[in-house]
């Protein structure tokens, strides 16, 4: 009999990349699958079973601690910061529980914009005391190996590599527009993108994919209607979707700040674009670089610096030798940084 398997998120959108189109589509095969996660649910359920938390935020994490600590799952895979107390309490119960570490969470507390700044310091020593504790009772995997220093002990990294990358069929000479892939934030650099790309003395379209709240959205389309950019929003769109149109565009971007939660990070998207041998130009933050070092088709520069992104774009566009050695280079990364599915799949199967 297959084992059953909770993947609960309270805060997560319902396509969250990790959750639905990694850990979910990773398991689903070799477990029966609940994927608990707020409304609407996500786009496709294939294999799963869906369990839909309804109303305001904490009314969905009150409901999903419940269903934690009730049991009734061979394993239960938790996804929300919000989650730890009732993950602790399920694992003490008896229950086999893995909080999976998406972000860098003391880090992330430092900035958010949600927390008054002179809480921050304290919600982050909390987290990082909370996380220490959660291992006693909990297994944990982590997204980065560089989270490892939040805990005592050794744990599994599954990176967030990539999964569905399609072939590349657009040559570079077919290309062209700057293209910004991931959520959509004043951290992430999207209002320093749409600047830096109005600054551009040849014009060039902007495509946004990913997720945006409907007021940062509206202030970016004003931003760029005054700087004379032709934009686009597309939504969020999984990968499947997302990487043809990425392929389509002459320079991807990633313009993170230099915040306590990105400075050590490698993003996703780095991946997504050079695999489909879209060039880069990104912040020069520690852990991006190192984890390219020696990558062709980048372009690093300053964090939240408008006229170096300008300058990089500007050169970007229409340097054939960085979009050829991207192409070139695109097998080797789709290659040698994959989801490790294998991995994933006996790190579950082995706690249950």
């Amino acid at each position: 009999m297959k084992p059953t398997i909770l993947v609960v998120s309270s805060v997560h959108p319902p396509d969250d990349p990790r959750i639905r189109h990694k850990l979910v589509e990773t398991l689903r095969t070799h477990a029966q699958v609940t994927l608990c996660v707020r409304s609407p649910g996500p786009a496709s359920t294939d294999g799963i079973y869906l369990s839909v938390l309804r109303g305001p935020r904490v009314v969905r994490a009150l409901e999903a601690s419940r269903l934690l600590v009730v049991g009734g799952y061979d394993i239960a895979s938790v996804h929300d910061p919000e989650l730890l107390p009732a993950a602790i309490l399920a694992g003490l119960l008896g229950n086999h529980v893995v909080f999976d570490l998406h972000e860098d969470l003391p880090a992330q507390l430092l900035t958010k914009p949600s927390i008054p700044g002179v809480l921050r310091p304290t919600a982050s020593w909390i987290a990082r005391a909370m996380l220490k504790l959660a291992e006693r009772f909990v297994e944990i995997s982590l997204a980065e190996a560089n989270y490892a220093g939040r805990f005592h002990k050794p744990h599994p990294v599954f990176p967030n590599h990539l999964v569905d990358i399609p072939a590349v069929a657009a040559s570079p000479a077919d290309r062209d527009g700057i293209v910004y892939l991931g959520d959509i934030t004043e951290q992430r650099g999207a209002e320093t993108a749409v600047k830096a790309v109005a600054a551009m003395a040849t014009p060039q379209r902007l495509t946004f994919i990913g997720r945006c709240t409907a007021e940062l959205q509206s202030r970016l389309e004003t931003t760029a209607r005054d700087g004379g950019v032709d934009v686009t929003f597309t939504g969020f769109l999984p990968p499947r979707r997302a990487l043809p149109i990425v392929a389509e565009h002459r320079v991807g971007i990633s313009p993170l700040h230099d915040v306590p939660n990105y400075r050590s990070s490698m993003p996703t998207k780095l991946l997504e674009y050079l695999a489909m041998g879209v060039p880069v130009v990104a912040s020069d933050l520690a852990g991006s670089r190192s984890a390219l070092a020696g990558a062709a088709g980048i372009v690093w520069v300053p964090p939240a610096d408008v006229a170096s992104l300008t300058v990089a774009l500007q050169d970007a566009v229409v340097d054939d030798a960085l979009a050829d050695a991207a192409l070139a280079q695109a097998p080797d990364v789709s290659r040698n940084y994959r989801w490790p599915a294998d991995a994933v799949r006996a790190f579950y199967l082995g706690i249950a």
